[in-house]
């Protein structure tokens, strides 16, 4: 593995992250999402390994020290999740971003939503102040969900999220809702509630499937470049697991890494084949665009009453 690569990986779950996704328009730091611009459908490439370089990776590899060999393939990804998320929480502190993502549950896959999205990480301040995790969307497209607004914040509005519709019954679109988001309201077409959005969440969950799915066996991890997300130069680390067995949630999972950022951009989860020689199947995705890290958020960013937000009806 080159020393370009070996540099991208260092970073793979750091934010100077915002992982991945897509050369929309990014949200700005004023409050607005320009819509108009959210409209290019994320493409994506992953060339075919070259025998040749694999073979090359395998002899540099197989020359090592039996000392430095790691045990497991997934022995460095941990290492390296746990090293950028103690970063992280000591560098980061809030981001804006574009999410793009799609679902499948029930077993059918969502059209692709666009959420513009300011993450607040919970911290303490220089005064001492404890910050709260905090979070806001704006829904973009598609047109059915368009300029609904979710804002939750932990440990106000007794756990509830500000919900308001910005499609639909007109009736909706005059009112807004405080809502539990483990209700079947807000989880409905969701694979998880909204609290379990953003970066630092998803470097948790990546070490604590990467260290539950090492416990259980071996895989397969796999390193590719010249890879490209709307015709961005991208690295991808991909795991495979050939057996369908506990405690394993999917055959295949790609982290799209974009080389001029050194950031994740992408990450995707497949099921296995149901036949052999068929494509395995979307389980899940998520892209992050144009992430902007440390602009300065603050409470207002996470109030419904924010006069550049739609909520409508609030008590006084």
């Amino acid at each position: 593995m080159h020393q370009r690569f070996r540099n991208s990986l260092k970073v793979v779950f750091s934010l100077a992250i915002g992982v991945s996704i897509l050369g929309t328009q990014a949200m700005a730091q004023s409050d607005s999402v320009n819509q108009n611009k959210t409209t290019e459908t994320a493409t994506f490439r992953v060339p075919k390994n070259d025998p040749v370089q694999k073979k090359e990776d395998q002899l540099r590899f197989a020359v090592l020290p039996s000392s430095v060999m790691p045990k497991h393939p997934l022995d460095r990804a941990v290492s390296i999740a746990e090293e950028s998320l103690g970063r992280m929480r000591r560098e980061v502190y809030d981001y804006t971003a574009i999410l793009a993502k799609r679902q499948r549950v029930n077993g059918e896959i969502s059209p692709t939503t666009y959420m513009g999205a300011k993450i607040r990480c919970p911290r303490r301040s220089e005064s001492g102040e404890e910050i709260p995790f905090s979070i806001y969307m704006r829904f973009m497209k598609p047109a059915k969900v368009a300029g609904r607004e979710v804002i939750w914040v932990d440990g106000k509005y007794d756990g509830k999220a500000w919900v308001h519709e910005g499609a639909g019954s007109p009736l909706l679109r005059l009112k807004s809702f405080l809502l539990d988001p483990n209700s079947p309201l807000m989880m409905k077409g969701q694979r998880e509630p909204v609290y379990e959005a953003g970066l630092e969440n998803l470097i948790l969950k990546l070490i604590e499937k990467a260290e539950r799915d090492r416990a259980a066996g071996m895989c397969v991890v796999n390193y590719t470049d010249g890879a490209t997300i709307n015709k961005r130069s991208c690295s991808v680390i991909e795991l495979i697991h050939k057996d369908r067995k506990e405690p394993y949630e999917f055959y295949k999972a790609q982290v799209f890494i974009d080389d001029e950022l050194g950031l994740p951009v992408r990450f995707a989860a497949y099921d296995w084949p149901t036949a052999p020689g068929e494509a395995p199947e979307l389980i899940e995705e998520y892209t992050y665009l144009n992430i902007k890290v440390n602009v300065g958020l603050k409470d207002i960013d996470f109030d419904p009453k924010n006069p550049r937000y739609s909520y409508k009806g609030l008590p006084d």
